[in-house]
């Protein structure tokens, strides 16, 4: 809810507040003040926790008074931070064009020094006075609810919520399909039918009915996986881009497309058309609402005559029946005994249903009118929560109004209720999925950095606040309210996505709650980071809105140093670098933005004008800082400065919130350094001797990554060896990517002794020699072997030297003969995938591929692109 989420977000501005400022700043404030705002604030925050199951209606309006009363509060403290680093900073000159702009020249002395007037802008302690009466005032409001419904809320029975309770659902049967068993036997049997000739086949039903679920089931099939030599699947949605589209079908076969030049939509399709060329394909398209998009597309799926196959999902009957090349599969609702297995499925696993629970529970499944999507929903809830009966019935009496709404309002007032019954601290996270479009693809460590910026996780001490929301994100995966994607090679969580009528849900909610704006252009940003409207034109109107927005800011439209400077409140920052005029002055003057946590920068690897970006000096100066990171080209980081940094009490700056620092040139691991990013968790670096001047391998002390105790993730490009040579790895790395550098393959056993090591990709020749035989006992954690581009011709290897490896990537070997047949026989292996490589080689897969299959093990799955 918007009013919790408000109250954390405040409660988060307050602590940076605390450790940013410095004693003649802090002087300022008033310890009382602060004191009783945090105390308002942990109040109304215990309110909203144990009344969180009230009525909309009974508490609607003290929430909107708690929104407001938090937001005015937040306005006063970031304005008069905005004006605290305005006296302080060094970049005074560039505010007087600023101050022009906006008419303020008047208040700006003669020599350029902040004017008493300016000083004095914002009454700051007056101000603060007064919201803290304002929120205070609240108490009376919160007694008598409590007064009046108190005993009513205790009589209702409270739900387990806490995070890590009864953790089922998804996490147990993320593949589980119940009641559809027969449509998959027939579906099975048009796809791999005799016909040869190219089938379009579509699946068609209403929304959650299950169509997705079921062509997931088919698409991962081992039988399909034999049958088709291409597989790809697509989502299509009903805001959709045919250059998308094919890209999608593109990246999904591997094809490579592009180091950054553009490519045109006919490009993409003969690209697409001749990767499916004589090959038996399988395509999926997901979420169809048009026929258009077929005839946009089919044009690029050749007819090879040898039994390839498209599927299409689709909400729409016309759409289905223009589709004449199959009858149109329906999906008609589950039957009873169905949707009683289906829910038992998710809520107990392979556990039975108590007996006691059993009455009421067929109870909330008819409730839920044989919807699958409602009845997993519901069961996400359920399986969260305490299973008595007492609990268990008023669910069932939430459900029986909700079906009493009848035709097109069931499902979705069945999704509510699982919204509703949320344990507070989880609604904010769930509204946040609304600012994303249709059928996103949402990266999970993207997803992460928003929600620690917008402010909107409870802190649990001992624990990061990384940590607290990738906690909060598998409880909502576990409650099936948001779906995995695509897990990675250690099988982590990648990307996730919702479903169409919960992201409605979540977009209905947010805006009734004030959570949501809605920018000139119509898409969604949170009101928790811009309580007002984001158009340029008026956030202008005025010299306090300029420096008290707070929108997690998507900076593609940012020119200038000075548009940069007026954002000093921001948080998150992602630079689209072919837009910007200016990046090494504008990167000065983020060091101005007190509170920024992220800086992204995506763009100018292919842009021979500016390679690499440096960093300013006052990185260093940032404690608030969490990631740095440049998805192309690379970053140069100054020195610490040779005198102390100071916060201003004299105790040295540490960046302890820094996790991510990717990509640095030539990085120099000093121990300065070292002892300033003591919890850093992911590093790429490239050393590259263009750049390395006149300076020997010492210099850069890279023996010291071993001091990064924390670091689990290292990115390590090198053009020469002496490099790779005289690295330290941490014994704390869980994923390591070694790029170029042509080490001996026995140098190899240095990183064969990490003890936690469960992934490793080699590229570029990282590693050169006619032969590897790696040492027995080691890479014992290994689960991903990737090796790309090497001149390797012999591998000797099998379960004793990698005991439990799951998912093994050849790209691009040349010489390399065959798969080591000792691989085939490590009993954890899952998948082994060939791409781009010689004909021998890619022999060798297949054969293991046929001997898999004659000796019936459907579980290795065999891959050759």
């Amino acid at each position: 809810m918007a009013a919790y989420a408000s109250l954390l977000s405040l409660g988060h501005i307050i602590d940076h507040l605390l450790q940013h400022l410095i004693p003649r700043q802090m002087a300022v404030l008033d310890k009382a003040q602060i004191d009783s705002l945090l105390e308002n604030i942990t109040f109304l925050q215990k309110f909203l926790e144990d009344f969180s199951l009230m009525r909309r209606d009974e508490i609607q309006g003290l929430e909107e008074k708690i929104v407001s009363s938090a937001n005015a509060a937040k306005d006063v403290i970031e304005s008069f931070v905005a004006v605290q680093i305005l006296q302080n900073s060094k970049a005074k000159r560039r505010w007087v064009g600023i101050f022009r702009c906006l008419d303020f020249v008047k208040l700006l002395g003669k020599k350029g020094t902040l004017s008493n007037e300016l000083k004095s802008f914002i009454p700051f302690s007056q101000n603060l006075q007064k919201v803290i009466e304002e929120i205070s005032s609240l108490k009376k409001d919160v007694m008598k609810i409590k007064e009046t419904e108190g005993i009513k809320i205790m009589e209702q029975p409270r739900k387990a919520a806490t995070a890590g309770s009864f953790i089922l659902g998804a996490s147990h049967s993320k593949n589980t399909m119940v009641g559809f068993d027969e449509d998959l036997i027939q579906i099975m049997e048009t796809l791999t039918g005799d016909e040869s000739n190219l089938h379009i086949l579509s699946i068609v039903g209403m929304g959650g009915i299950g169509k997705t679920t079921l062509a997931k089931n088919v698409f991962d099939n081992p039988l399909i996986v034999q049958h088709f030599d291409r597989r790809a699947w697509v989502t299509i949605s009903q805001q959709y881009s045919v250059h998308e589209i094919l890209l999608g079908l593109l990246e999904y076969i591997g094809v490579l497309v592009g180091g950054g030049e553009e490519i045109t939509q006919d490009e993409l399709g003969l690209r697409l058309h001749k990767s499916l060329f004589d090959r038996r394909y399988f395509i999926v398209m997901d979420d169809m609402w048009s026929i258009e998009v077929w005839d946009a597309t089919k044009r690029f799926f050749p007819e090879n005559n040898n039994g390839s196959r498209v599927m299409v999902t689709t909400r729409l009957t016309n759409v289905a029946d223009d589709f004449r090349s199959c009858a149109p599969h329906q999906l008609r609702l589950l039957d009873e005994d169905q949707s009683w297995a289906l829910f038992c499925d998710k809520v107990f696993g392979p556990e039975s249903c108590p007996p006691e629970l059993e009455e009421v529970g067929k109870t909330i499944v008819r409730n839920c009118g044989a919807l699958p999507l409602a009845i997993v929903v519901i069961s996400g809830l359920l399986a969260k929560c305490n299973r008595t009966v007492e609990y268990w019935e008023y669910v069932a009496n939430d459900t029986y109004k909700a079906l009493n709404m009848g035709g097109d309002g069931l499902c979705f007032e069945i999704l509510y209720l699982s919204y509703k019954h949320l344990p507070v601290h989880l609604k904010p996270c769930f509204l946040y999925m609304a600012t994303f479009p249709e059928d996103s693809k949402i990266r999970i460590t993207r997803l992460v950095k928003l929600w620690v910026a917008e402010g909107i996780l409870k802190p649990i001490r001992s624990r990061s606040l990384e940590e607290i929301a990738e906690e909060n994100l598998k409880d909502l995966i576990d409650r099936n309210l948001i779906m995995i994607h695509y897990y990675g090679f250690s099988n982590k969580m990648k990307t996730c996505t919702i479903h169409d009528l919960l992201r409605d849900l979540s977009i209905r909610e947010a805006l009734k709650e004030n959570f949501l704006g809605v920018t000139m252009k119509g898409s969604r940003i949170s009101r928790l980071i811009t309580q007002r409207s984001s158009e340029e034109e008026k956030i202008k109107s005025s010299f306090a809105k300029l420096h008290i927005l707070r929108e997690v800011l998507k900076m593609g439209y940012v020119c200038s140093d000075e548009e940069i400077v007026r954002l000093v409140n921001f948080r998150y920052i992602d630079f689209r670098l072919t837009m910007l005029k200016n990046l090494l002055n504008t990167l000065e003057s983020v060091s101005l933005l007190w509170n920024l946590q992220t800086i992204t920068i995506a763009g100018g690897a292919w842009s021979l004008k500016q390679p690499t970006i440096n960093l300013p000096a006052e990185i260093w100066e940032m404690p608030q800082l969490r990631h740095i990171k440049r998805d192309e080209g690379v970053f140069h980081l100054p020195d610490p400065p040779s005198t102390n940094i100071k916060n201003g009490r004299g105790d040295i700056i540490v960046l302890k919130n820094l996790q991510t620092l990717h990509n640095i040139r030539n990085f120099r691991c000093t121990d300065e350094v070292v002892d300033r990013i003591p919890n850093l968790k992911k590093l790429g670096i490239t050393y590259n001797r263009r750049f390395r001047n006149c300076f020997g391998w010492d210099h850069y002390k890279v023996c010291n990554l071993a001091r990064l105790c924390n670091l689990e993730s290292l990115f390590l490009e090198g053009n020469e060896k002496n490099v790779l040579q005289n690295v330290c790895f941490p014994p704390s790395l869980k994923k390591l990517t070694l790029q170029r550098g042509g080490l001996c393959w026995e140098d190899l056993t240095a990183v064969g002794s990490l003890p936690h090591l469960e992934v490793l990709t080699l590229m570029d020749g990282a590693f050169k020699g006619r032969e590897w035989n790696p040492v027995e006992g080691q890479f014992l954690e290994l689960k991903c072997l990737r090796i790309n581009d090497t001149d390797v011709e012999e591998w000797t290897a099998d379960s004793s030297h990698f005991p439990r490896l799951e998912k093994l990537i050849l790209a691009c070997l040349y010489h390399l003969k065959e798969i080591p047949q000792g691989i085939v026989e490590i009993p954890t292996l899952r998948s082994i995938s060939v791409v781009l490589c010689n004909e021998s080689l890619n022999s060798s897969a297949t054969k293991i591929q046929e001997d898999q299959q004659n000796l019936g093990n459907s579980d290795l799955l065999v891959g050759v692109a």
